[in-house]
């Protein structure tokens, strides 16, 4: 496809402005066709009818015609488009001229394809402008609007003529659209050269004028590492040779190279045979065809009954022409299509096979001569009446979404006129498409859209959401396409880092805007890359959660920030930018919790596969269990995930069940959620369509990006994340907007999108929490008390607010140093992550207070502590807030000192495992503690962590300190949660160590067995007491989890007869299930007598998996 520098004319139009108040759609019935090719179109009374339009006593002066003809909207918003469909002379032949569409009589129009052929003056040629979105054109027939119909009518005759005009400009075009050769970008190619060398094409000009130049315009493109080139013959005569400069071999450098060249030739012959040579010296080099066009001069002589032509050199001003055809009947026809919406017939003077007429030559003007020769249209159907131009300037937030996810849509729009209070709407695309660009797909159209409705006096228009996933190809070409909301794609489509997909297009709305020049937002608009109803409705049900109270929780107080390692040259370079993001966060909004995972922290492996980290990994996965507001990525990266040691894998992520710690995702890397490629669906789209857990949304790239502009960008984000506009915390979609204008209009920032709803309301604590007594000085072994209250930001007390406040009190600010591998070398960075203490307090009437005994491994050193505080209330309602007043350091008087350590029961998964049960591949360990004195969580002493060692592997145990967290109200006992991930099967067991605050220690080991969920397995099937009297309850393990699972329990009788069935449904979210009742009764009711029975399990999990056990029973009376 061609990159077209044209200057386009306009006839018999002028520009008008943006809204109106209604379409003429609103009302009435309407009935849509389409066409493919320019021509004179035929509607019959028999199309009349299939349409389901009742013709019956219809008056042809009803009958009218709407469309806005052919070629795609402009991309600036300053240049003309119409305001509305625009009603098109017609023609009615009526047979017997009754005022009534009878069934002989039938409808006759001139109609567009959806390409165009425009005038470039600078090259005296006409140019193709191939529509990038739609195949087809569409009009609308309109019976009963009220108004009689524009006709098509004769122009005015003239007598005299200033000169004779017997030839014309005729042109034609070769070009198929095959291969996008980097999947990018708008260009497509077609014929491919290497294998094949050579390829012709042949053109046919009627009665071509011999003393005129053909002109030839060809575009070809290579990828050679030798310089190559294309010979063009036309009829066996040489024309021209396209060199093509060589490729240099490098992922960031132009995929192919392109030329496009300009020849002249004549022809003797009416046929054109144009030949293509591919020259190269490379054995592995590649060509490609773009299109083929020619421009030749004609005879006026009307060939096959129809005739398209105009005349570029008869143009003079003030002065006529006459036009003679030859070879033309009495049946001949002219239309002047010059405004094919105001269509004119021509006069004729017949005579001798010739006919002649006489018109203005002041402008180009376009005819079309036919005999009874007519195409037909294809019938599409009635359409809904709709009005959306009549759209109030009190909608704030709008979903585009595909006809295929409109109910799930709707539900996402419900939740924000709920949740939110947005005024929102949704509608499709081809309701957008009839409005504003005549029925085609056209990008432009949905952004004319939003333009209307964001330049109404007093727009509330913010948020846009595009409900499905796109692709770079717009057209449908790829059999597995995903074209469900079209793309707007660069213009480069050879280099991969100036190519790019972006959906800022639809947000800009300013007058100038659509040159992508220096372009800014205008709108928060984000997509949701969907490919069916099944994920559209997940990606609405992570809404919901991350709005449900559920969802609260002091997760919602950190940030954690990802750092990449410098490989083989990089350096320092990407751990550096990320520790400059999070001291910004550091130094600004000390409530925040900020996790640093530097690459260069983690050793590494060396495996077969490249060097791998599973430890950065795992700390990457406990990030998300745990909970982050952010997790913000900077380094390398790609479609399949994060590093070369592959830290962040589409395998992990979409193994994470976080579905209420939704984090939202800044990724500073390349590619990492390419949505556009229908092949393939990037970590990042699976990271967002993860429907138990992933991400809320990211602001990511698409293609390749440069880590400094990267930078720039990402600090622009973390600029405004809490910056808080007009009193209140930014939505996602202000959020994106603001970051990008910040960040300016080049490609890089082009690359960054939002995967995501950008009128999410992120998960920002409402209030404030304040400390208002607590010691200027903590020591070690000290009991403390801290009280304080939930305020508002006037800092008002809310007496109203009652629920659970989450302190976590952090030892001194501390320099820690990574490792310095690879290209790295050891950099300094700030953390303060070693907790002191951290419980759950009750929160009464907007107020709290809590003791607990400080660790004796503190660092004795003086200097300042932190609080981190988070509260939420039993009605949705939450806090947040900090408190760094105070010193920590020394040790304390008058002790009273406890010499046990602490009491230990463990569990793994829930608190209904035995030892030696079963579980999957990612247990998770739970551990209920108690100690008089509370829990050692600092991690300052040697050997003083908790930990957990798996599998006897004493020389590297799990550090646990952090997942440590006291009861409600309590210090003395907690609890310790943490995930394990990729178990192999087969019997395992972890040892579990921890100290009290005197440093008193005490263990415990847990023995469990992995097994695959692949296979359904049942064990420890069993009933207690057995034997029984007058009740029992039954129990098993069994390895699928986080399912629905239907459990029936059929009890028979030694000789075979069933006496008692037991159904019931269980969520499992552990391994065990029970208690199952029996009350040793019949179905019937009645006691069953002495002796052995049979009990057998039936059970079926939710993923259709079945398996059954049976145990022998005795009742005793």
């Amino acid at each position: 496809m061609k990159k077209i520098l044209l200057i386009v004319i306009f006839f018999g139009v002028s520009q008008t402005s943006m809204s109106q108040q209604s379409s003429v759609l609103q009302s009435g019935n309407w009935y849509k066709i389409a066409l493919s090719q320019d021509g004179i179109y035929q509607i019959t009374y028999d199309d009349f009818q299939n349409l389901g339009i009742n013709i019956s006593n219809l008056e042809v002066e009803k009958i009218r015609l709407f469309g806005n003809g052919g070629g795609m909207l402009p991309n600036l918003s300053s240049e003309f488009r119409y305001n509305d469909l625009e009603e098109n002379a017609i023609e009615i032949i009526d047979i017997n001229g009754n005022g009534i569409f009878n069934s002989e009589d039938y409808l006759l129009f001139f109609g567009e394809s959806a390409n165009k052929w425009v005038y470039d003056s600078l090259n005296s040629v006409f140019d193709f402008q191939y529509h990038l979105y739609a195949d087809q054109n569409f009009y609308y027939l309109s019976i009963d609007t009220g108004s009689s119909g524009k006709r098509i009518s004769q122009k005015p005759t003239f007598s005299n003529f200033d000169k004779i005009i017997t030839s014309f400009n005729d042109f034609q075009i070769h070009e198929i659209n095959n291969e996008n050769l980097i999947q990018s970008g708008r260009e497509w190619y077609g014929e491919r050269f290497g294998i094949i060398n050579s390829y012709s094409f042949n053109f046919n000009f009627p009665n071509i004028e011999n003393s005129s130049v053909v002109k030839i315009k060809t575009s070809v493109a290579a990828r050679s590492l030798n310089p190559s080139s294309f010979s063009i013959n036309a009829n066996n005569s040489f024309i021209s040779n396209i060199s093509i400069s060589n490729i240099v071999y490098d992922y960031a450098t132009a995929y192919a190279k392109t030329n496009t060249n300009f020849s002249e030739f004549f022809s003797n012959s009416d046929q054109i045979n144009i030949d293509i040579n591919y020259n190269y010296t490379e054995n592995n080099a590649i060509g490609w065809l773009n299109y083929i066009q020619l421009n030749a001069r004609r005879n006026l002589r009307l060939n096959d009954n129809i005739l398209h032509f105009r005349d570029i050199e008869s143009v003079s001003n003030n002065q006529l022409g006459k036009y003679i055809i030859s070879n033309a009947s009495s049946q001949t026809r002219v239309w002047d299509i010059t405004d094919p919406r105001n269509v004119n017939s021509v006069k004729l003077n017949f005579s001798s096979s010739e006919i002649e007429f006489i018109d203005s030559v002041s402008n180009l003007r376009t005819y079309y001569a036919f005999n009874n020769d007519f195409k037909k249209v294809e019938l599409i159907g009635k359409i809904e009446n709709q009005n959306l131009r009549a759209l109030g300037s009190e909608i704030e937030y709008i979903i585009v979404s595909h006809p295929d996810f409109l109910s799930a849509a709707e539900e996402l729009a419900d939740i924000h006129r709920s949740e939110d209070g947005l005024n929102s709407i949704v509608v499709t695309p081809n309701q957008i498409y009839n409005e504003f660009s005549s029925g085609k797909q056209d990008v432009t159209a949905i952004r004319d859209f939003f333009r209307m409705l964001y330049k109404l006096p007093n727009s509330s228009f913010k948020y846009a959401l595009l409900f499905g996933d796109g692709s770079y190809d717009n057209k449908n070409r790829l059999s597995n396409n995903s074209n469900f909301i079209p793309t707007y794609q660069s213009e480069n489509s050879l280099n991969p880092t100036l190519s790019y997909v972006t959906d800022d297009y639809y947000a800009l709305l300013d007058d100038d805007d659509g040159d992508f020049i220096s372009d800014l937002l205008d709108l928060g608009v984000g997509r949701l890359p969907v490919k069916n109803i099944s994920e559209a409705y997940d990606m609405v049900n992570k809404v919901k959660m991350y709005y449900d109270t559920e969802s609260l929780g002091d997760w919602r107080n950190n940030i954690t920030f990802v750092a990449d390692d410098g490989d083989a040259k990089d350096g320092n370079l990407h751990m550096t930018q990320a520790n400059n993001l999070a001291n910004y966060i550091d130094t600004n909004y000390q409530n925040i919790n900020i996790n640093k995972i530097y690459l260069d922290n983690y050793l590494q492996e060396s495996t077969p596969g490249g060097p791998r980290s599973p430890d950065a990994q795992n700390a990457i996965n406990n990030s998300v269990n745990n909970g982050s507001f952010l997790i913000n990525y900077t380094g390398h990266g790609g479609p399949l995930g994060w590093t070369q040691e592959r830290i962040l894998e589409v395998d992990q992520l979409n193994s994470w069940e976080n579905s209420t710690k939704l984090p939202l995702f800044m990724t500073a890397t390349c590619k990492f959620s390419n949505f556009d490629d229908p092949d393939k669906v990037s970590a990042g789209e699976q990271l967002l369509l993860n429907k138990n857990g992933g991400a809320i949304a990211l602001l990511t790239t698409t293609r390749l990006v440069y880590a400094n502009p990267n930078y720039t960008l990402n600090t622009k984000f973390i600029d405004v994340l809490y910056e808080k506009q007009n009193g209140e915390y930014p939505r996602l979609g202000d959020l994106y907007k603001q970051t990008k204008v910040l960040s300016g209009s080049g490609a890089n920032t082009r690359n960054f999108i939002l995967l995501g709803d950008p009128a999410i309301s992120l998960a920002y604590p409402k209030y404030n929490v304040s400390t208002s007594s607590i010691s200027d000085t903590i020591k070690a072994l000290e009991t403390v008390t801290i009280t304080g209250n939930v305020v508002d930001d006037s800092g008002f007390n809310l007496t109203d607010f009652n629920g659970v406040l989450t302190p976590t009190i952090f030892d001194k600010e501390i320099i820690s140093y990574t490792l310095g591998q690879e290209s790295c070398s050891p950099m300094p960075y700030k953390d303060q992550t070693s907790i002191i203490y951290k419980g759950e307090v009750s929160v009464v009437n907007g107020q709290f207070s809590f003791s607990f005994v400080v660790p004796k491994d503190i660092d004795n050193n003086y200097a300042s502590g932190k609080i981190s505080y988070y509260a939420k209330d039993n009605f949705g309602n939450d806090a947040s807030g900090h408190d760094d007043s105070f010193v920590i350091g020394g040790i304390a008087e008058n002790i009273i000192y406890d010499y046990d350590g602490p009491e230990i029961s463990l569990f793994i998964n829930n608190r209904n495992f035995l030892d030696g049960g079963i579980t999957d591949n990612n247990p998770i360990l739970i551990a209920d503690i108690e100690d008089m004195s509370g829990i050692n969580t600092v991690g300052n002493g040697i050997g003083h962590d908790i930990t957990a060692v798996l599998d006897n592997n004493f020389s590297n145990p799990f550090i646990l300190n952090e997942y440590y967290k006291a009861n409600l109200d309590n210090y003395q006992k907690g609890t310790v949660e943490f995930p394990f991930y990729n178990l192999d099967n087969g019997p395992h067991s972890i040892t579990f160590k921890i100290w009290d605050v005197f440093n008193n220690s005490s263990e415990s080991t847990i023995n469990f067995f992995v097994t695959d969920d692949g296979e359904f397995i049942i064990s420890e099937f069993l009933n207690f007491p057995n034997p029984f009297n007058n009740a029992t309850d039954f129990y098993f393990q069994n390895n699928q989890t986080n399912q629905l699972v239907d459990v029936t329990i059929e009890i028979f009788s030694i000789t075979g007869k069933l006496v008692k069935r037991i159904e019931e449904s269980f969520y499992n979210d552990g391994f065990r299930i029970g208690p199952i009742n029996w009350d040793g009764k019949s179905e019937s009711g009645e006691s069953l007598s002495s002796g052995l029975y049979i009990a057998n399990l039936n059970i079926s999990s939710e993923n259709g998996m079945f398996e059954t056990k049976s145990i022998r029973i005795a009742i005793t009376k």
